[in-house]
């Protein structure tokens, strides 16, 4: 009899590991949370170009100011950006909206399970991140004034001001924080195909529970075809304002590239969160390599909860 307990009970502890779990928040009105995010980059360039790195420091404070069956109204407010380094490669390698964000409280509203659905002060946060992206852009172009010939600097303005758009403020939210994790049901083993700021991945999850806690761990692999990076390639470089006539140039190029061996990009990586069962996370990182162009690029973010007003 004790030995048909014992098996009862592991078929149960493994059926429960299997089952599907829905990540949901569970916010009470007034919750307050301060993190700190530490970024570290660092990029081998192809053909000697040497190596350089960049270390970012961020605080981002989260604050639950509405709480219904409906949903949750949460502000959140990304402050004391602090970059040592490399500036060049925090331009380049960095999400740049982020630092367009420093000190702009964003106002935004979830379903009830904590998915972001809208942001609510979107034109307050457009025109405070505009002026941002203004003054990042004179600066650049002040120290780099031979810049103007390759890239007018009205065309670059275009490019960052086509990119401040609700959306993008919406996924920037998620992709910096663990609110990119409520609403979906997972399991062990369970696949997703996901885009990380226009890189096609595929996250293979593995979820394991602890008192009043869920540990998320992911496995991260691009699966980009030739044709995605290319699309990929030419939309950044849109982006950062580039005209018709310099994506022609690129794609003239492709097949002399394709040849070099530089058509291909591989994302290998990892990330693990820590949810208590309110939704609130304790910390999460990721660790991601990816290897482009003949270009080696190493990501490692770690975000930890310095601050809560819950017991």
């Amino acid at each position: 009899m004790k030995k048909t307990l014992i098996t009862f009970a592991l078929l149960l502890a493994v059926t429960a590991l299997n089952a599907q779990t829905l990540i949901k928040a569970k916010f009470q009105k007034g919750d307050k949370a301060v993190y700190e995010t530490v970024a570290d980059v660092k990029i081998n360039t192809p053909m000697g170009g040497g190596s350089e790195s960049v270390k970012t420091t961020s605080r981002t404070n989260i604050a639950v100011q509405e709480a219904t069956a409906d949903g949750y109204v949460v502000e959140i407010l990304t402050n004391g950006i602090k970059i040592e380094g490399s500036q060049a490669i925090a331009q380049q390698t960095g999400n740049m909206l982020n630092q367009y964000l420093n000190n702009v409280p964003m106002l935004i509203k979830t379903d009830a399970n904590g998915k972001v659905k809208d942001l609510l002060n979107y034109t307050e946060v457009q025109t405070k991140a505009s002026k941002f992206a203004m003054a990042f852009i004179d600066s650049l172009y002040n120290a780099n004034p031979e810049m103007e010939k390759a890239m007018p600097k009205y065309k670059m303005a275009m490019g960052i001001s086509n990119q401040l758009s609700k959306e993008a403020f919406i996924e920037s939210v998620e992709n910096s924080t663990f609110f990119h994790l409520f609403g979906k049901t997972i399991k062990s083993g369970d696949k997703e195909n996901k885009d990380m700021q226009g890189i096609k991945t595929t996250v293979t999850y593995e979820l394991t529970k602890e008192p009043n806690a869920l540990n998320i761990a992911g496995q991260i692999k691009s699966n980009m075809t030739e044709d995605d990076v290319k699309a990929f390639v030419i939309d950044k470089m849109k982006q950062m304002g580039a005209d018709e006539s310099m994506t022609s140039q690129l794609e003239a190029n492709w097949g002399r590239m394709k040849q070099m061996g530089m058509t291909k990009m591989d994302v290998n990586g990892t990330s693990a969160t820590k949810l208590l069962d309110t939704g609130w996370a304790t910390e999460y990182s990721t660790d991601v390599k990816t290897k482009m162009m003949g270009m080696d690029m190493t990501i490692t973010s770690v975000t930890k909860l310095l601050e809560k007003s819950w017991k």
